[in-house]
């Protein structure tokens, strides 16, 4: 007789949901069925990877994740595996039915957003972002100090980099080998609308606080109509700005995120092959393989 445990992933890869209920039922103690052999990958990691939403659901609602969730050797979570393998519907069902998993993460510090702008399943950003009750945070790193801005933007996930910037990801932030998103661009096409959106977004902030300067001005005058400098604070007037902590993006930031044209200056530019340290170079599990897509540019290697 076939062993409970193989029967029970063949009935999960057949996608056969009443075969599933059936063996679950008779055995209710294999409901997880951890395989070792797989990464200890359980019952619903596989359904999440094969995105088969009926058999996920059924497999919340007979209580897989009451006691805890779920985590393989690589502490991944279903919804990392989800996210991984692009099954958009499995993850939001996962996102609804087991929140609390939401701000996870893995040995190598990546939680289901950063796995999201790797695989580029950009349609999972905005729900992760905003899930109850904790969110994924746009901002938070891996172990080595890379964003998932980093992730989209080696990538060239381009809708992914307006969603992170809107949701506060910092587009200076540099990872453990001193990059910056912007250095890991996979096209010159991808770089120069990075840089345009970095402009968007520093535009909006100062006027932003240009506004609130304003406001907190009038209350101070309790609320009285006041006649305010002219608006050589603004945008077009930047000179204006000096003195008032309001941070610029300057010619030394752009140069700091790029155009990697511009790095020769610097030693350890991105685009320079002998440099080690970039992702797309490593050959571990948690690489960034894959992200230097054919006719891109040419990014960061180790050299190896």
């Amino acid at each position: 007789m076939i062993d409970i445990s193989i029967r029970l992933r063949r009935a999960i890869l057949l996608n056969d949901i009443a075969l599933v209920q059936r063996i679950v039922k008779s055995n209710p103690k294999s409901l997880k069925n951890a395989d070792i052999e797989d990464r200890s990958n359980t019952s619903l990691h596989l359904a999440a990877k094969e995105g088969f939403v009926e058999i996920v659901e059924y497999l919340i609602y007979a209580g897989h994740e009451d006691k805890g969730i779920s985590k393989n050797a690589d502490w991944e979570t279903p919804l990392m595996v989800a996210a991984e393998f692009k099954q958009v519907d499995v993850a939001l069902l996962l996102i609804e039915k087991c929140s609390r998993c939401v701000p996870w993460t893995n040995k190598s510090g990546m939680d289901a957003l950063m796995l999201s702008c790797r695989s580029g399943t950009t349609t999972l950003l905005v729900p992760l972002l905003t899930a109850v009750p904790i969110p994924c945070s746009a901002t938070s790193h891996d172990i080595h100090g890379t964003t998932a801005l980093h992730y989209a933007s080696a990538s060239g996930e381009l809708k992914a980099m307006r969603i992170l910037l809107e949701h506060g990801a910092n587009a200076f932030a540099k990872n453990m080998y001193n990059w910056t998103p912007i250095a890991y661009s996979s096209t010159k096409e991808a770089e120069l609308y990075f840089k345009s959106l970095i402009k968007e977004f520093e535009i909006r902030r100062v006027e932003r606080e240009r506004g609130e300067r304003e406001r907190e001005r009038e209350r101070e005058v309790g609320g009285e109509t006041v006649t305010l400098p002219p608006r050589g604070d603004s945008i077009t007037g930047m000179k204006g700005m000096r003195g008032t902590g309001v941070r610029l993006v300057t010619s030394d930031d752009m140069e700091i995120m790029g155009p990697p044209s511009m790095a020769a200056r610097n030693e350890w530019s991105p685009v320079e092959a002998r440099r080690a340290m970039t992702p797309t170079a490593s050959k571990s599990s948690d690489s960034w393989a894959g992200f230097g897509k054919a006719g891109g540019r040419v990014r960061a290697s180790s050299g190896d």
